[in-house]
């Protein structure tokens, strides 16, 4: 797991879990400004039968760029966890790229949920699909699934 503090302000997260490992994605959170990114490289695995990428896949880089922006929106660090209560995607183009960039923020909320917002854009930067949802501040777990 590679944690990066950069010079931007900014907090890489690489290898964090199994799946980010498996999926290949990258996070950088801005906690200064409450805002996260998830990146994805697109190659030929990530496609659906019609040839673009999986709506799992755009999904995934929404729903992770949205907790992720609510993490850095509240701890500096952006460990904090927080888990998806809903999430609504809208799918506006079909994604055949070389890369995605689902950008989020948080929009709003209280002390444990809080609302937030990501758009998915190809490295053209024509917009894929966006997203919305409320995110629930969650406890750090001493029983996890990598442990059993």
């Amino acid at each position: 797991m590679t944690y990066s503090f950069n010079t931007d302000k900014s907090i890489s997260i690489r290898d964090e879990t199994e799946f980010q490992r498996f999926i290949g994605y990258e996070l950088e959170l801005f906690p200064e400004e409450g805002t996260a990114i998830c990146a994805l490289d697109i190659d030929a695995k990530y496609a659906n039968r019609s040839g673009v990428v999986h709506g799992a896949i755009v999904t995934m880089l929404l729903d992770n760029a949205c907790g992720a922006s609510c993490s850095a929106s509240v701890d500096p660090t952006g460990k904090q966890p927080f888990v998806t209560l809903s999430l609504t995607v809208n799918f506006i183009a079909p994604a055949i790229c070389k890369r995605l960039v689902a950008k989020g923020k948080v929009v709003g909320g209280g002390k444990s949920t809080l609302f937030a917002e990501a758009e998915l854009f190809d490295e053209k930067n024509q917009l894929i699909a966006t997203a919305t949802g409320p995110f629930k501040r969650a406890p750090q777990r001493e029983a996890r699934l990598d442990d059993a």
